[in-house]
């Protein structure tokens, strides 16, 4: 949960509940299916071909498309990771006080070193402990006068504004909520998990038994996971709709975003907002910059093996640094950790749909999955996102001409 709605997320949500109230809540609603599908294609790639999404990509598809396809991650998901050290530094400056280049600095280099020296599956069950602050956004809502048949009917009901604005933030909730890095990440996982165990990626009938009921652990995993993203992501848009968006309070800053807390959290709400930040933050950056990085190695056709684990740290570590001076040039210049989360889901948004065409069709390609093929209804899933997120970014182009 911590890692699919990180600090860009949390603001970006809640930036949507401030503006629009519960006009956008049924993003997270009707977009469960099909990010549940989007999820089961890259599983699935990556355990019948035993390589990540990137190479399938380097493979089937033309240098120009991949050059497209690798650009977009690299730039989005460094983007992505500055945004969120930003706010890691703006969640540092709520909890201590002090100034945020500072705990932007610190932050990188303990995210850094964590990934360096501890395997990520040991300190995310102790980090996602302060994801519980999470669940603060669930506890407002009972304690405040909420409309929860108008959140109802909003959950299901799309109810769409005819502005530049709101197909903008559209395109940001939809990139942030797809989370396009955790469809490569979780691919990675899968070749790394079943390296692991020596799995083949062409096997024997009792071989292709145990594949089957691992895919099948795996989907019951995807439902539980996503669903517990979308609900953390509609808590939040709830809770900003029924605190900030009811008392048409700005949303400038991290202290503003705090506010959606405050009828259970108080006068801590601050505080308890940035746990929240660096906890989600410490889970979700491994999973960015180790993305980009394998997209990065995928580029290069470095071999799996020894060496090609140290070039792609290298460039993990260079990913990081760079990051980390985007996110103080941002501080330098007066860009909020709010605007920098925004822009970062709003670039997401609006170079989704080409990934997301690209994965649904490698879900066709006979040489990339052999017989084992993805259900029809996955991939009819699968595309109603890309066009979805396609129609968005259309409409957006037109509100702005308009």
């Amino acid at each position: 949960m911590g890692a699919d709605t990180d600090p860009s997320g949390i603001v970006t949500y809640s930036l949507a509940g401030a503006m629009y109230g519960l006009d956008l809540l049924w993003v997270c609603f009707l977009s469960y299916p099909s990010m549940v599908a989007l999820q089961l294609i890259a599983t699935r790639v990556a355990a019948v071909t035993g390589v990540g999404l990137t190479e399938n990509m380097r493979e089937h598809y033309s240098p120009w498309l991949f050059a497209l396809a690798v650009g977009r991650f690299l730039i989005a998901n460094t983007l992505n990771m500055a945004a969120d050290l930003l706010a890691m530094g703006a969640a540092g400056q709520l909890i201590f006080h002090g100034p945020i280049a500072l705990f932007t600095v610190v932050f990188a280099g303990a995210s850094l070193a964590l990934q360096w020296w501890i395997p990520y599956a040991r300190y995310a069950r102790v980090v996602k402990w302060l994801c519980i602050a999470l669940f603060c956004y669930g506890g407002a809502l009972l304690l405040g006068d909420f409309q929860w048949r108008m959140a109802g009917w909003r959950a299901w009901v799309p109810d769409i504004t005819w502005s530049e604005s709101f197909f903008a933030m559209l395109l940001a909730v939809l990139g942030t909520t797809t989370s396009p890095y955790l469809l490569f990440s979780q691919a990675e996982q899968e070749v790394e998990e079943r390296k692991g165990d020596g799995s083949a990626s062409q096997a024997d009938a009792s071989q292709a038994a145990d594949d089957t009921r691992h895919l099948r652990r795996l989907r019951h995993e995807t439902l539980i996971r996503t669903l517990l993203s979308n609900a953390t992501g509609a808590l939040i848009l709830c809770a900003s709709a029924a605190t900030l968006h009811a008392q048409h309070a700005p949303l400038d800053s991290l202290q503003d975003a705090a506010k959606a807390m405050a009828p259970l959290a108080r006068g801590h709400a601050a505080q308890v907002l940035g746990i929240a930040i660096l906890g989600t933050a410490f889970l979700a950056l491994p999973p960015l910059a180790g993305s980009a990085a394998h997209a990065a190695a995928s580029s290069f056709h470095w071999t799996r093996g020894e060496q090609r684990d140290r070039r792609i740290a290298v460039v993990l570590v260079v990913l990081t640094a760079v990051s980390a001076a985007i996110a103080l040039c941002f501080d330098g210049f007066g860009v909020t950790a709010v605007r920098a989360c925004y822009w970062s889901a709003l670039v997401n948004g609006m170079t989704l749909a080409p990934v997301l065409v690209l994965l649904v069709l490698l879900s066709h390609h006979r040489k990339a999955v052999g017989q084992l093929k993805t259900h029809w209804f996955v991939r009819a899933l699968s595309w109603l996102a890309a066009i979805a997120t396609g129609a968005a970014l259309a409409a957006h182009g037109v509100m702005e001409f308009v």
